[in-house]
């Protein structure tokens, strides 16, 4: 049996995000702030000397593609010497479906980026609007082809339980999203966070 990877979570909670969606507050359920490169840096020493080398980092928590390109390439850039010499096996990052460019994939690509998560959440254009999305379904195909023609590992997000849905609301988004044959798909049911806008309504 093939041992499961380590992963090496760092959360940049709202971090790039250019909206708040009715269903999120990532800074009251996340780490208080992003980190510092140097917080970054240590990070990855302490867990690899725990886990051992060949772990996986992941960002999550933010739109890490909508992040300022400064910031982010400090994030890539103080993990590429990790990838360079083996210790980290690949980067994977989360991201909204309009934050998706060839400029932005060639950047990942060069810093050891695999993997690209999307958070589709529904493929309805009117329960999208309804969140506070600010993407539509469409762009969530455009982007999920682009990901996959580049070589990248897809995968995509779906919630469950959003306003405006029906009961085959869930059913619809599913299969649109098997459609577009990801590699994994996370499913979130909905949860009503304090300070969001969810919680007023």
């Amino acid at each position: 049996m093939k041992a499961k990877r380590s992963v090496i979570p760092v959360f940049v909670p709202h971090l790039g995000c250019p909206r708040d969606c009715i269903f999120c507050n990532q800074r009251s359920i996340a780490a208080p702030k992003e980190p510092s490169m140097e917080e970054l840096w240590v990070n990855i020493e302490e867990s690899l000397s725990r886990s051992g080398d060949g772990a996986e980092l992941a960002f999550y928590g933010g739109s890490f593609t909508a992040i300022d390109r400064e910031k982010r390439l400090g994030y890539l850039k103080t993990a590429y010497p990790f990838i360079k010499s083996g210790r980290l096996s690949s980067i994977r990052v989360s991201t909204r479906p309009d934050c998706i460019t060839a400029d932005i994939l060639d950047e990942l690509e060069y810093y050891g980026v695999k993997t690209i998560e999307l958070g589709a959440q529904s493929m309805e254009n009117r329960v999208l609007m309804l969140a506070n999305r600010g993407h539509t379904a469409e762009d969530t195909v455009q982007a999920s082809e682009f990901i996959k023609s580049r070589g990248f590992t897809l995968i995509l997000q779906m919630m469950v339980g959003l306003p405006g849905e029906n009961s085959s609301s869930p059913g619809y988004t599913a299969e649109r999203i098997a459609h577009l044959e990801p590699f994994g798909v996370r499913i979130y049911p909905v949860a009503v966070i304090k300070h969001t806008a969810l919680e007023h309504m």
